[in-house]
């Protein structure tokens, strides 16, 4: 299994900031950044923009040290940082490991 921890971003270059960041920390082995439309209220005001969501990929063992990251670092007040622990399959689980076992 591995985890896969979600968060939307106002743009792209905050997006693969933070990616870039996990990345160079080792607390994930891969970062997906999407564009996507949102829809929301914040602070009693409708909202409806273009964000960027961004899917990273990370160990059980380090998904709440990159999800702390995520949030100390994030652009947001208040980050919508979601996760779930997925099966995968076993080549792609062993180049995660491969990548991240250092820091274990």
């Amino acid at each position: 299994m591995i985890s896969i921890i979600f968060s939307s971003f106002a743009n792209k270059d905050s997006a693969l900031r933070i990616g870039k960041l996990l990345l160079d920390k080792k607390l994930i082995a891969c970062a997906n950044v999407i564009q996507m439309e949102s829809q929301y209220y914040w602070k009693g005001k409708f909202h409806e923009e273009e964000e960027y969501g961004a899917y990273f990929k990370t160990t059980l063992v380090k998904k709440n040290e990159a999800i702390k990251f995520i949030k100390k670092n994030h652009p947001y007040e208040i980050p919508s940082i979601t996760s779930k622990d997925v099966v995968v399959n076993n080549e792609y689980k062993a180049w995660m490991d491969s990548f991240l076992m250092d820091q274990i």
